[in-house]
């Protein structure tokens, strides 16, 4: 049986919330979404309370789960308070992760997400409707669900037809969300016709030092990567990456784990100044 994984990182600083805010003409009131990447099944507290809490304190619309929040090496139990306490809280969506493909245990991961309420998105959309505001959600799978191998990856065309089918449920009137957990795959967001693409997995590129080095090392990037924590402009296409959750692994430093929370705001109407 595998070892429960203690957080003892001597850089640990701290749960951070970092907000963005995006604007759009395709909706009419305010909505609040919480991103929630590369938790990597850390425990935040008896019961995930601490992040639990941060949660409710934001009061998020709903939840969209980047990938990651499971991990082929770390015991499942951070992963499985975090979805007992999110349960029927929130409408929550799903993309996996490489990591969770590495546990060559997909369909068991995807029936607990399932059972606990949270939609799973494998190269499909889901259209919800939050207080009259109707959203688009798509979600695709990490590309390690296409090869064995845990290092570099080309990307294979089963999980080009995914994204291309998701982008075909796109609309010039509703606002759309792509689950993707790589942030490096700007090639194919960029003007892709989704409003929003969330990701995570770079980690904030591990070490960050503030006004030198904005992220050290990130997978699939590496060496001073350029998408590794943050709001980027791919064409009329937005980009948000989380720095993620993950306490179980390399140590962070000056790059504390966060909750991202995205406002998505109407788009304010310029006048023009009477004469």
């Amino acid at each position: 049986m595998k070892k429960r994984t203690r957080i003892t990182n001597p850089f640990y600083c701290g749960l951070t919330v970092r907000s963005y805010t995006e604007h759009t003409h395709k909706i009419t009131r305010p909505l609040r979404a919480a991103l929630i990447t590369d938790l990597h099944s850390t425990t935040y507290g008896p019961c995930q309370e601490i992040l639990l809490e941060a949660i409710r304190r934001q009061c998020p619309d709903l939840i969209l789960m980047a990938g990651d929040i499971a991990d082929h090496k770390v015991p499942i139990d951070g992963t499985l308070l975090l979805l007992e306490g999110l349960k029927a809280g929130y409408p929550c969506f799903y993309v996996s992760g490489n990591h969770e493909q590495w546990t060559g245990e997909m369909p068991a991961l995807c029936k607990m997400f399932t059972e606990h309420g949270v939609t799973v998105l494998s190269g499909t959309t889901a259209r919800l409707t939050l207080g009259n505001q109707a959203l688009l959600i798509g979600g695709v799978d990490d590309p390690h669900a296409y090869t064995n191998s845990h290092h570099a990856v080309r990307l294979d065309r089963r999980w080009k037809e995914q994204f291309w089918h998701c982008c075909s449920h796109t609309d010039d009137h509703i606002y759309s969300i792509l689950l993707s957990h790589r942030p490096e795959l700007t090639k194919y967001y960029r003007d892709s016709g989704f409003d929003l693409v969330v990701s995570g997995h770079a980690h904030g590129g591990q070490v960050r030092i503030p006004g030198l080095v904005n992220g050290l090392l990130a997978p699939h990037q590496g060496f001073f990567p350029p998408f590794a924590g943050g709001q980027y402009q791919l064409g009329s296409t937005s980009m948000i990456v989380s720095r993620g959750l993950c306490l179980n692994h390399i140590p962070r430093i000056y790059n504390p784990p966060e909750l991202v929370i995205i406002d998505i705001r109407p788009q304010p109407i310029f006048q023009s100044p009477s004469t």
